[in-house]
């Protein structure tokens, strides 16, 4: 079931009159009760994935909570990260690595090759992996009580605005909410309303729009060169933004409607002045997932002492890991390699470039040298947007060799103004980039909120009305469910 579904539009009306019409000590049992039917909507299979990632991170934080010193705990948290991240290698890795087996042998003559497992990858997985297994690093650590009613914990794996594409929320942060009471707030409901018309906004009118200009070139790279190819790239990122932005001011306003509180997932990522500060903006609940549980997890000292390049080989690794979380193929993983290097070549050249800053006469003008490092930044992770897909690696190749081609710039831009998709597209983005700046820093939600009711109803009904006219209603899949 779509956000963007009619049968969404159905079944989250129905959710939250019974959550607000049942006693607080029931809710749970519905809303458990609505997740899992959410969920078994896609396949029934994928249910008794859920269950076992389920039961066996429950089990095991059971335990350790039972056993005082870490080492005692060990053999509970091998088993959960062994069932967990074993069948997340199983239905989304393992035909990647018999690929990879199959050219090795390959190369030592074995032709034959190595058959790939025509596996269905479960919806969500990548997600509610990551947050059991945070679960359970959480309670071996001692950093929260293991949660003692199934039901309840069943939930928090399940909960069905982040089930299929996050936020990765954190056990500390959620279980306490479902175990509230929480009353009927008009002032909470509306403002989730606006989440759910916004985030719905920027999923069909802009995202599905602009995915029809951009699916074209990577469908055929060969036939697109020079500015297109560079137009392309850049849409494509805006795409990705609007697309999964979209969905998670849905799932957080859909939750916010019940009372519950998600983890924010996006920050205006575009106004970071730096790759790091991108990251720190963009699909936040992941980054620091991986910060938290993997990062500062690696060793970072050497002769017992911390060195640097400790530190930037992590930051390398870790977000090797992001790109090859994102998906099993080489495209992503190049993804995650080339924001790594980045930060680390940003790390390592951080005083030289604070002193070309300082002479050039950078230093004095700050909001020249913000722009700067903006555009440097927005340029370096448009780049890495060649790899940013599931399409063929030497697709990706032929996109970078066609860029340098601008011989027919002039005609293909003269085209691409002539595509009312494309210009309306650009518009937008515009507007949804002017607009994120005015709620997060000219305060706009508090400006709008002090108008009169008629103002406030009349923008919602011309909001309503520009999505239903100028949507693309093709039954686009959120870009983020596929990992």
């Amino acid at each position: 079931m779509l956000f963007n579904s009619i049968g969404y539009l159905f079944f989250l009306p129905v959710v939250v009159l019974l959550y607000y019409l049942l006693p607080h000590q029931r809710r749970w049992i519905m809303l458990l009760a609505a997740s899992y039917f959410f969920y078994l909507i896609w396949r029934v299979e994928f249910v008794l994935v859920l269950m076992t990632a389920t039961a066996v991170s429950y089990y095991a934080a059971l335990q350790m909570g039972k056993l005082p010193e870490k080492k005692r705990r060990v053999k509970y948290l091998a088993l959960t990260l062994l069932v967990n991240l074993g069948m997340l290698v199983i239905f989304k890795y393992l035909g990647f690595f018999a690929e990879i087996a199959g050219q090795v042998a390959g190369i030592f003559g074995h032709n034959q090759g190595i058959p790939s497992p025509g596996i269905l990858l479960p919806i969500g997985i990548s997600f509610y992996t990551f947050q059991t297994i945070g679960y359970t690093l959480d309670v071996y650590r001692g950093q929260i009580k293991p949660e003692k009613n199934i039901g309840i914990y069943a939930l928090f794996v399940s909960f069905f605005p982040l089930i299929l594409a996050g936020p990765i929320e954190r056990g500390r942060r959620l279980i306490p909410q479902f175990h509230l009471r929480h009353d009927f707030d008009p002032q909470v409901f509306a403002s989730g309303l606006r989440l759910i018309l916004w985030g719905l906004f920027k999923k069909i009118v802009i995202a599905d729009r602009l995915a029809l200009f951009v699916q074209a070139i990577y469908a055929e790279p060969g036939y697109f060169h020079g500015v297109e190819i560079l137009v392309g790239i850049i849409l494509k990122m805006m795409q990705v933004y609007a697309d999964f932005s979209g969905y998670t001011d849905i799932a957080i306003g859909s939750a916010r409607l019940l009372g519950f509180k998600l983890s924010p997932n996006f920050n205006r990522p575009f106004s970071a002045q730096s790759v790091s500060a991108f990251w720190s903006r963009w699909h936040i609940s992941l980054t620091t997932w991986l910060r938290d549980y993997v990062y500062f997890s690696l060793p970072y000292k050497f002769r017992g002492k911390p060195v640097n390049w400790r530190l930037n080989l992590n930051l390398l690794i870790t977000f090797v890991l992001v790109g090859f979380w994102h998906g099993p193929c080489w495209n992503f993983i190049l993804f995650g390699f080339l924001h790594g290097t980045y930060m680390v070549v940003a790390n390592i050249s951080k005083p030289a470039m604070t002193a070309f800053n300082r002479i050039s006469g950078l230093t004095g003008t700050p909001r020249l040298l913000k722009w700067l490092n903006i555009s440097a930044t927005f340029l370096l992770v448009c780049s890495t947007g060649f790899f940013f897909g599931q399409h063929p690696f030497s697709d990706s190749l032929l996109m970078i060799r066609n860029l340098v081609n601008f011989s027919h710039s002039g005609t293909a831009m003269a085209e691409l103004l002539k595509n009312n998709d494309f210009v309306m597209g650009v518009l937008l983005i515009i507007f949804m980039l002017w607009f994120e700046y005015q709620v997060a820093v000219k305060s706009f939600s508090a400006k709008f909120l002090g108008k009169p009711i008629a103002v406030r109803f009349a923008a919602y009904v011309i909001m309503s009305v520009f999505i239903l006219a100028f949507g693309v209603f093709s039954s686009q899949k959120f870009f983020y469910f596929q990992f």
